[in-house]
This record gives C-alpha cells, structure tokens and sequence, in this order.
C-alpha cells in the first residue's frame, strides 16, 4: 500500500507542477481515500485548492493541519506547508514552520527569504531587513531580496536606500524589469532620468509578449511624464497601462451591483450596549487613495491606538458565510454563539499584526465597507471612520496607482464611477441603520483645518485630545501602503484639485464623476 500511494502521490505533484490539475485532483482523491490523515498528499490538496481558486477550502485545509502534531512533519513538509501559509496570508503560522523546518547549524536560503517576507508583511521590518540582509550575504546575486529589502526601507521611509535596492533588482532581473521600474516609480519623490526613461522604452519592445510586464512599464512612465509635468504623455501612458491591467483582471460591475443590492437588506439590529472588549477594532473605510493612510496616521499616534494593515480577514469570514446560505442572509440571521465566534476568528487573524496591547486597533482595508454590519454584529464598540474625498480626485489617484491585488475598478473611469456610486450608496445605508456610529471625514476639509477636523475625529472615538495626533507625521511607524511619502510630513493641500490637470483629456470622465459629489 506503502508504494502505492507514494506513487500516487509523486503523480499528483508533477500533475500540479505541469498545471494538470484535474489529474492531480484524481490522483490525491485515491491516495486520501486510502489514508485520509496522510500529511503529503493533505498539503499537496491544500497547493490544489489554491491553484483552483477554492481559498477557504485551502484555508480548512491549513487549520486542520496546524492542529496536528507538527512536530511529526518533516522539515520539507513544513517550508511546503509554510510557502502556502503565506499565500493565504497566515503569516505567523508560516513563521513558525519556516522555523521549525531550519536545521540547526545551516541557512537555508529560500526559507530566509520567504521568513523575511513575513515578517514585513507583518509589520516587523527591522527583522525583516535582518533576514533579507542575511540571504543577500549567502546568495548576492538573488534578485528577490532586493525587491524585498526596497519595500522594506521604503515603507521606513528611507527612500534613498529603497531606490538603490530597486535598481539593483533591475540590473539582475531577467523576466520583471516592469515591475522594479513601478517600484522605482511608487517613490514619489524620485525623479527617472533620460537614460532610465529610454531603458523603459526598449524594455516595452523586449516584454511585448508579457502584459504584466508591459502594464507595469506604462504606470512607470506615466509617472515620469507626470513629474515633468507632461500629462497629456502621462495620460497616454495609464491609459496603456489600465487597458492591460483591466484584461488581466476585469471588473465586474454587475455582480459588485448585486453585492451591494442584497447587502440593503440588512438591518441594523437596534441600540447596541457597551461589552468592554479589548481591543476593539476601529475600522477605516473609503475607496482607495481617498485619505484612510492619512486618518490611520494621526490615528495610530495616540497611545490608546496600535495600527496594523489592510487586513483580510473581514473578507475571508464575508466570503465563507456567503457559501453556506449567502453572506446577507447570514449576517442577517447570526445567533449570539456565532457573532462569539467570528469574533474571535477576527480577533486570532488581527492579533497576528500587534506588537503590544492597546485599547484598539486600526483595520485599514478600505474594502470593509461592505462588512459594516457584519462588524456590528460581531463587535458593536466597533468604530467606523468613513474617509471622503472628491471623486475625481480619488478617481485620477486611483487609474494612477498599479495596485499588487484587488481594487479591479480601478483600470477604468467607468469602473471607479459604478464602484463609488455603490459605495455611496452602502454608506447611506449603514448610516440610517446605525444613526451617530459612523464619522465622516473629509479630505479637502482636513487639509485645510487639520486641527479642527483632528479634534472632532478624537472627539468621535472618545479619546484624549494628545499632542502626537497633531503631530502625526514624527511618527516612526512603518506605513505599509503606497500612500507611506504622503503621510510622512505634515498636512498639505497640494494633492487637492489635481484632476484639473487631466481634464483636458479625461473631461467626460470628470463631468460625470462629479455628479457623486454629495
């Protein structure tokens, strides 16, 4: 039996290395019928699931096997089992068997580097920079602690360094020259020279036959043109770069419509009473680009706040209440037992992002405005800020910024339209359901009074009036989002108005953008 499944098994992962995943599907059901608990072929189902699309089954998969004896696992199966963790986002899970699967005595590089990419996902980037450094010593010429160790030192603010890491991946890289030009790029304060913006061009000819590559290139470029105010270039090139970026991943607005539509038909539930849970979540809500990494600074200065990331993990709990009966029908009708339970399901999955105990903490996936009622079910201290900005603003910002992952709207005007229209219309209806619980702050109005609009934000959270709030850009904290050169020095208004530069090209677009403006 022994052979038979070994063999089995050795058919499913070259099935799945060769992308033939029906076949390895087949093979891991044989093997699982015979030895349900059999460690390699469950972590080989978990990569599976992944591959197909099926994250919460992965996810299943991955907390069945945490529960185990990990210590039965070999160290090959547990830097497997690890590489997935991350790619579902448990990243303190893949920190403990990256360091479990680590022989006493030896460095193992491709582990190193995958820990290091945990650890600045998690926040903890002076150990990041240490790991990555280290896998850098060992393997110089490895491109991907470079990229890793340039996000490091840029969300640290450190720029100079940053860029200097980026270019280093350039000059190595064989397959992703678009992607460290965006890098490069994403600094808002560095300035492409000629020779770089010519070296963009002959990289676009070489990489034709990559869009991703291609896309990145374009973004990269519109970006220069933009620094030298060239915008009729620059809005040329995002359109290039939208176009590809939008056949990679397309937006679906009639589907994003039916979310919205069905998630009406959840009520508020009626007056809320304090529980005295701790920490509590203060969730920031908004498109992207319309001020929640500025809110989250100031936030993040008070000493009764700690600040984490965009997190996942209100999605993940969204996603799997709609597979069994529907996510509005379930947050409609969630017992107390499951409102208990989810919490602490968040709880855990935050937990992961905090470095000490506080009163709260920040949850800044702007994302979460379509789970306002689930959080209000599940946690009703819960705070909500609402983050405004002028449409167009936030739509020129947006079809600007390459997003790594989500936010599919963005690569057209029409999309970012039908999406803030949907999101105007969530929050009218959040706020009848849960009069006087959720703040409105807008960006135009806390530029220009940033010490008024910072008062009245304190005021709404019940928190002290503290002098770091108002002087959040001291702060030393890791900012871990594009927006980090933005939140970094104090309050400027510059930013507001800029779509009046692309008006001459994109004035339709403007026109109809500016019929959201409530």
């Amino acid at each position: 039996m022994d052979d038979y499944i070994n063999t089995r098994i050795q058919q499913a992962e070259a099935s799945i290395r060769e992308g033939q995943l029906a076949s390895a599907h087949i093979a891991l059901k044989r093997v699982l019928r015979r030895d349900p608990h059999n460690t390699n072929a469950r972590i080989l189902e978990a990569d599976l699931c992944l591959r197909q699309g099926r994250q919460t089954d992965c996810e299943d998969i991955v907390a069945a096997l945490a529960g185990t004896d990990l210590d039965r696992m070999t160290r090959r199966q547990k830097k497997r089992l690890g590489g997935i963790c991350m790619q579902i986002h448990m990243y303190s899970m893949a920190l403990q068997l990256f360091d479990q699967a680590r022989e006493k005595g030896k460095f193992d590089p491709s582990a190193s580097y995958q820990e290091g990419i945990c650890l600045r996902r998690l926040g903890f980037l002076e150990r990041a920079e240490q790991v990555l450094l280290k896998c850098l010593r060992k393997r110089p010429n490895s491109t991907g602690p470079y990229m890793q160790l340039g996000h490091v030192l840029n969300s640290m603010g450190n720029v100079e360094r940053a860029a200097g890491y980026y270019k280093k991946f350039i000059s190595l890289t064989k397959t992703e020259t678009g992607a460290g030009y965006w890098c490069l790029a994403d600094i808002r304060s560095y300035e492409f020279s000629d020779a770089e913006i010519d070296t963009m061009h002959e990289a676009l000819v070489a990489m034709s036959g990559d869009p991703l590559q291609s896309s990145s290139l374009y973004f990269a470029l519109g970006s220069a043109a933009e620094r030298k105010r060239d915008y009729e270039k620059a809005a040329e090139y995002y359109e290039k770069g939208n176009e590809l970026k939008g056949r990679l991943a397309p937006f679906d607005a009639g589907q994003y419509a039916g979310i919205v539509k069905g998630l009406k038909s959840v009520t508020g539930g009626g007056v809320v009473e304090a529980e005295g849970r701790r920490p509590n979540p203060i969730l920031i809500v908004g498109l992207p680009r319309s001020g929640t990494t500025l809110i989250e600074q100031i936030l993040a200065a008070h000493s009764r706040v700690q600040a984490t990331d965009e997190l996942p993990f209100l999605e993940k709990i969204a996603l799997r209440l709609d597979m069994h009966g529907g996510y509005a029908s379930r947050v409609s009708a969630m017992t107390d037992d499951e409102k208990k339970m989810l919490a602490r399901q968040y709880d855990i999955g935050a937990r992961q992002y905090m470095s000490e105990e506080t009163d709260y903490f920040i949850d800044k996936y702007p994302g979460n405005f379509l789970h306002i009622g689930l959080v209000k079910r599940m946690m009703p201290q819960s705070i909500v800020i609402d983050a405004r900005r002028d449409p167009r603003d936030v739509a020129i910002s947006a079809f600007r910024q390459l997003f790594n992952a989500r936010n599919e709207f963005a690569s057209s005007f029409e999309g970012i339209y039908d999406y803030y229209k949907g999101y105007l219309e969530m929050m009218d209806h959040w706020r009848d359901e849960y009069p006087g619980q959720i703040k409105t702050v807008r960006y135009e109005r806390l530029v220009s009074s940033p010490e008024e609009e910072i008062r009245s934000l304190l005021d709404f959270c019940g928190f002290e009036h503290e002098q770091g709030c108002f002087e959040f850009y001291k702060q030393k904290r890791a900012v871990l989002t594009p927006s980090v050169s933005g939140v970094t020095k104090p309050m400027y208004t510059t930013s507001v108005g800029q779509w009046r530069n692309y008006e001459p090209f994109w004035g339709d677009s403007m026109s109809r953008l500016a019929s959201l403006i409530d």
